[in-house]
């Protein structure tokens, strides 16, 4: 309990209650002791005087009120000679009294007519008397002193029981004290113990105690003061949280991984990009175990010299920028934090352009190289002008065009990036503008003597684009004819789900290499650039094709056939009329062209 701070108040009165009681005591035993001893004096006064008058005014005998007066106490009348006499001194010392009043002293003062109180022990009796000495007769010369004493022991008696009442009262009044002190000491003990709880709750995390103690008490204010404090820190810790919550969300929605390290280079924690990036839980492992030598590099330094630090490294085949900063609290650095970017496709697209452009100047370089040198051929006249008009002239119209056909594939190319062209949806029979696109391309199939198959039944319903759909078939079309070797077949199929309906184009050529699969759609891509560039192909063709498709909402992809050749195919929402399960014409029949 004395640990407890109610003990210590409970203990503290409980002391102070002990001392003052006995201080009291004691104060009061001995003021009592003067006060009875200063009433027995002046009774024994009052006694002398009395007797001494009676005496003087009494000429035989001792009168009965005399004796009356005597009751109770030793009267002694001794004649001066007797008393002081050299040869018959009776207040040397045991005569009498002993521990006298001093000798030379006492008789000066009973010479003087004064009347003189001490005390000292009476050796016939052997018990200490209280001893008052009057000069007889009053008022006159002394002729002898007259002796008045009553024991101490009565008197001691007298203290001693009232110092027993006043220890007996004490005794009684104690409990009544303590339970005072109890009930004190828990009236201050209790909102401490309330404002001690609160505390806790604090620590735990409950910012709404408050303390409901009136201000007019002693400890209001400290209560108001307590209550502000913590108003104060529920409302910095919640905006604390709301901050912290605000960068987690804000971690949460990077795409960048981010990373936080100690002093020791270890883990500490980690957005979900970044674990995605590692592909493993991150916390508590060390920085130089998780990244290349270079990498690791930037973040040691950054803790050895509290600066920032910057680099790029290849990681798992990915290109990683990596840009690390030190966590400071004043000049101290405790840790690091790291942001690290994935550029793989980045720097694809750099190389992408930088492809894009030197394919663009390629393509471009090509016609206008063979129309500058056919011209300069004729203005110096090294070709005649027949020559020039009916060999090389077509030759300069077949570049022109091929000029015109890059530059607008290029400009739908990019209307359609950029979101510029738009489309107007309808639905549409996609089987008949199928026929449609065959017989735009009939002179093309007749060339290479090609089948086409349109495998199509109709009508088969989907929504989308009339014109730009029948160019995505026009260039799945025309690709599958510069592919396909002479007298094979292009077949055109299709397969109604659901919500989408897929088309598929097959060819019997050579097929495409697996590498260039995932490339196959990219701009001025070809598999074989020679046999492209004789037939006049690009490589945007496909390019388009994707994205008329993706416009669409559709998906477009190629494999190869196991019996040779490649399967294009792209995918469209349904049309409004079209759906599973309504009944279909009879697909059209092949058609050697």
């Amino acid at each position: 309990m004395r640990r407890t701070l109610f003990g210590k108040f409970f203990l503290a009165f409980l002391l102070i209650l002990a001392v003052t009681y006995a201080v009291l005591l004691v104060s009061m035993s001995q003021l009592f002791s003067e006060f009875y001893l200063s009433l027995k004096e002046r009774e024994l006064k009052r006694r002398g005087e009395a007797i001494a008058s009676l005496l003087v005014s009494s000429s035989s005998g001792i009168p009965e009120t005399v004796q009356r007066l005597s009751e109770g106490i030793q009267v002694l009348l001794v004649p001066l000679p007797q008393l002081f006499a050299p040869e018959r001194m009776m207040m040397r010392r045991g005569v009498l009294f002993r521990r006298v009043f001093p000798f030379q002293e006492l008789k000066e003062r009973l010479l003087r007519g004064e009347t003189v109180a001490f005390q000292g022990v009476l050796p016939l009796l052997r018990q200490e008397m209280l001893v008052v000495a009057m000069p007889f007769p009053p008022q006159a010369s002394p002729e002898a002193v007259l002796f008045l004493s009553t024991p101490l022991a009565d008197i001691r008696t007298t203290v001693k029981t009232v110092q027993y009442l006043l220890f007996a009262s004490g005794l009684v009044a104690l409990p009544f004290a303590v339970f005072l002190a109890f009930l004190f000491s828990r009236s201050l003990a209790a909102p401490l113990r309330r404002m001690r709880t609160i505390t806790r709750a604090i620590v735990l995390g409950d910012y709404t105690q408050r303390m409901d103690i009136p201000k007019e008490e002693e400890l209001g204010g400290l209560a108001q003061d307590f209550n502000t404090l913590s108003q104060e820190l529920q409302q910095t810790i919640g905006a604390l949280k709301k901050e912290k919550q605000e960068i987690e969300n804000i971690l949460l929605a990077l795409g960048e991984g981010v990373i936080a390290l100690n002093l020791e280079g270890r883990v500490v924690s980690a957005n979900p990009a970044a674990l995605e990036l590692f592909g493993t839980p991150l916390e508590g492992k060390a920085i130089d175990t998780l990244l290349p030598e270079n990498a690791a590099g930037l973040f040691t330094r950054t803790l050895r010299e509290g600066v920032p630090a910057e680099g790029e490294c290849v990681f798992r085949g990915k290109n990683l920028i990596i840009r690390v900063a030190p966590l400071k609290e004043g000049e101290r650095v405790y840790g690091a934090v790291g942001v690290i970017q994935d550029i793989t496709d980045l720097r694809r697209a750099e190389e992408l352009r930088r492809q894009f452009i030197a394919d663009v100047s390629h393509e471009l370089r090509t016609p206008l190289t063979a129309i500058q040198g056919f011209l300069e051929a004729a203005l110096d006249g090294v070709i005649p002008w027949e020559e020039f008009r009916t060999k090389y002239l077509p030759l300069i119209h077949e570049e022109t065009m091929r000029l015109s056909r890059l530059i607008r594939d290029l400009l739908d190319l990019s209307l359609m990036e950029s979101g510029k062209v738009k489309l107007n949806m309808e639905p549409l029979d996609i089987a008949a503008l199928a026929e449609e696109v065959i017989l735009k391309l009939t002179p093309l199939f007749q060339e290479k003597r090609i089948t086409i198959e349109n495998r199509l039944s109709s009508p088969l319903l989907v929504l989308g684009d009339r014109d730009r759909l029948a160019q995505v078939l026009t260039n799945l079309l025309h690709n599958a004819i510069l592919f396909s070797r002479e007298g094979s077949t292009i077949t055109i199929e299709g397969e109604e789900g659901k919500e989408t309906t897929t088309v598929f184009i097959l060819d019997e050529g050579p097929g495409i290499p697996e590498e260039d699969i995932p490339f196959i759609f990219e701009r001025f891509y070809r598999v074989d650039k020679s046999r492209s560039r004789k037939g006049g192909g690009m490589g945007l063709g496909l390019a388009i094709v994707r994205e008329i498709v993706e416009r669409h909402g559709g998906k477009v992809g190629v494999a190869n056939r196991p019996q040779g050749g490649s399967r294009f195919f792209f995918t469209l929402p349904n049309g409004l009329a079209g759906g599973p399960g309504q009944e279909k014409e009879q697909s059209h029949p092949p058609k050697e062209l």
